[in-house]
């Protein structure tokens, strides 16, 4: 099992903005999701683990200054095909807050993308940095998956993410510690050629909310709200 960017750059980089687009245009759902919890009213956003902009490119096409920064080069230039304006950085997260010198008044990091970092003390590094990155006052929005409860058994570990005439795409989550879930995506592709799989694996933080929000405020963020929908963990900070 590699790490998520190996993942990344060998499989799901690829395939990463079609598994997303199901449920209509990305870039209208995100600026829908982002009115909708109040993280649309800020004018310099720094955007962590941007990937192709699904909120980047509609908060630049908002008239928002927006820096992105993801590890994925790919997904980085279809971010940028989208939204020129969108300044991008292709680096790990926390390097990039570790040496970061400007602020900003929102830090996103959303999708499940707070999971892709090695272990607690990088998320407390990455807490850390985004704290001093804000401007008093300014937000930090953590959007996670929370893996800590009961795991999946059975074919309840199988999530049929998308598939259409051309492309299918099924992942497997599974425990594999106290602290991490694997990751097993499973591709499938036609091409002139027949069908072609890509199989790969990952392994992602397995997190309790509330010690998320405890390194938090350790850093100096207060929590602001928090809310779950559609699976996903939205947690606030205030600087």
């Amino acid at each position: 099992m590699g790490t998520a960017k190996q993942h990344y750059d060998q499989l799901l980089g690829e395939h990463y903005a079609w598994s997303v687009a199901a449920g209509g245009d990305p870039f209208d759902r995100a600026a829908a999701w982002l009115a909708r919890h109040h993280l649309d009213g800020f004018a310099r956003y720094l955007d962590l683990g941007a990937g192709f902009g699904a909120h980047a490119v509609p908060l630049a096409r908002a008239g928002k200054t927006v820096t992105a920064v993801d590890f994925h080069a790919g997904l980085l230039a279809e971010l940028r095909a989208a939204a020129p304006s969108v300044e991008t950085h292709e680096a790990d997260l926390v390097a990039y807050l570790d040496a970061a010198d400007a602020q900003w008044d929102a830090v996103l990091c959303l999708g499940d993308t707070l999971t892709h970092l090695p272990d607690a003390s990088a998320v407390q590094r990455f807490l850390a940095g985004a704290a001093r990155v804000l401007v008093r006052g300014g937000v930090l929005a953590l959007g996670y998956r929370d893996y800590s409860g009961p795991p999946r058994t059975g074919l309840d570990r199988f999530i049929s993410v998308r598939h259409d005439e051309r492309r299918a795409m099924v992942c497997c989550i599974e425990v594999v510690g106290a602290d991490h879930v694997s990751v097993t995506d499973i591709v499938t592709t036609a091409e002139p050629g027949g069908l072609r799989t890509q199989i790969g694996a990952y392994p992602k933080l397995r997190m309790a909310p509330p010690d998320v929000a405890a390194w938090a405020l350790a850093a100096g963020l207060a929590m602001d709200r928090e809310v779950t929908e559609q699976g996903m963990l939205l947690q606030v900070f205030r600087a």
